[in-house]
């Protein structure tokens, strides 16, 4: 465990400051993870949460895009914590937490050794000077001592940070599979009698019901009827509201949790009753993310996708995804969620949102003629395929600034595939 932990932390000092992200990255990350794994055998859903966590970070080697790698990372990071301490909160930091037990790790020192301490720094103060004399004495003694891979002044600072975070991160996770956390024994619940739960949960259903019954209208009526009813046109009507309604949709999981904790339940109608109102409540939640997705869409259409557009229309279709899983899997939620939000966010990665930006407004522009080409000079290296369809003009101005980005040599430990193939393009 612990020589894993520090060859993770060289292999990281080595290969991650020097460029932007790559292929060092899930390197660092594996020998991350099998530190942990070392400390422990993980069980079968450890394993598949370690292998998500790295599935995330290896799309550093495939995407340029730096939002989304960063995305990845912070989402890795959440796996794997929540894989040796659990699908709690409190798992997330866990792992720093555990780095007060690191001072245990270290071997007490043995007399043995340190004759051997005192040579190699006697010897470091005899060798110097007499360096330092030849050095400038000899210009070809010079010039072989410039080809040695000594490591740089300039990169000193990010090795060595580089260094303890990848080390921290490795021995924290390593520490917590070993003692995994203690699961604390909860003390009894004020809870709520039936009348204090069902009257809140009815007036809420009520609530959903009609709005929804309004926005049936909306989807069903089209644009005449938004404009009789709001005078919008129907980009406006898609605009307004959309952050209010996931808002709201993301505050229903709060209510489902306080409802499935402090609920009193006695006897199986009010069981039942509980149930009802919860899956009405639910299904409801769906038709409002239905409508927020689809005000979305309707934004897009009028003008254009963007990275943040995408991002959001992810985000819905994800809370759809969660309030699904709730419902169907109230029992074990956050184990399936951990593992259904880690695939969904590794499949929204390899989809390459900025290379879906991309196409959409170039195929907007074959529809419409129109398109926003200075910001899609700002996509990644990911977005070039897709952007060398457009005619010479529009092309030269989305890609000129990307080019210029890649036209700087990379270190081995960078290696994307996405970058080489918007190179190889672009020549």
């Amino acid at each position: 465990m612990r020589a894993l932990a520090l060859l993770a932390a060289l292999v990281g000092a080595w290969l991650l400051p020097v460029g932007p992200p790559g292929i060092g990255v899930p390197i660092v990350a594996a020998l991350v993870l099998g530190a942990a794994a070392a400390a422990r055998r993980p069980s079968l859903h450890q394993a598949t949460l370690g292998a998500l966590s790295l599935g995330l970070a290896a799309q550093a080697t495939l995407l340029d895009a730096g939002w989304v790698v960063a995305l990845d990372l912070c989402a890795a990071w959440t796996l794997a914590a929540a894989a040796v301490g659990g699908v709690r909160l409190r798992a997330l930091a866990a792992p720093l937490e555990r780095l007060s037990r690191v001072p245990e790790l270290v071997p007490a020192p043995s007399l043995a050794y340190l004759p051997a301490l005192r040579g190699v720094l006697i010897g470091t103060v005899v060798v110097l000077p007499f360096a330092g004399l030849f050095l400038a004495g000899d210009a070809a003694f010079a010039a072989l001592a410039d080809e040695l891979p000594l490591p740089s002044a300039e990169l000193l600072p990010g090795r060595t940070l580089a260094f303890v975070l990848v080390l921290a991160a490795a021995l924290g996770l390593s520490l917590t599979a070993r003692e995994p956390l203690q699961t604390g024994v909860v003390g009894p619940r004020q809870r709520l009698g039936a009348l204090e739960w069902l009257i809140p949960l009815a007036l809420l259903d009520a609530l959903f019901l009609a709005f929804v019954l309004v926005q049936l209208a909306v989807l069903f009526g089209g644009h005449d009827r938004v404009l009789e009813t709001a005078g919008l046109t129907y980009a406006e009507y898609a605009r307004s509201g959309f952050w209010q309604l996931l808002t709201a949709c993301a505050l229903t999981f709060v209510v489902l949790g306080a409802a499935a904790t402090f609920a009193r339940v006695d006897g199986a109608r009010q069981r039942l009753a509980l149930r009802l109102l919860l899956a009405i409540l639910g299904a409801l939640t769906l038709v409002v993310l239905l409508s927020a997705f689809h005000r979305l869409r309707l934004y897009e259409e009028a003008f254009g996708l963007t990275r943040l557009r995408l991002a959001a229309e992810a985000t819905t279709v994800w809370l759809g995804l969660l309030l699904a899983l709730v419902l169907a899997f109230r029992r074990r939620f956050g184990g399936v969620a951990a593992v259904a939000g880690g695939l969904a966010l590794l499949a929204f990665s390899l989809a390459s949102p900025d290379r879906m930006v991309a196409e959409r407004n170039v195929e907007r522009w074959r529809e419409t003629g129109r398109i926003d080409e200075r910001y899609l000079a700002r996509l990644s290296a990911d977005a070039v395929p897709a952007l060398l369809e457009l005619p010479a003009g529009l092309r030269a101005t989305a890609t000129t600034a990307i080019a210029a980005r890649l036209a700087n040599d990379e270190p081995w430990g960078s290696a994307n595939r996405s970058r080489s193939r918007a190179r190889a393009l672009l020549r």
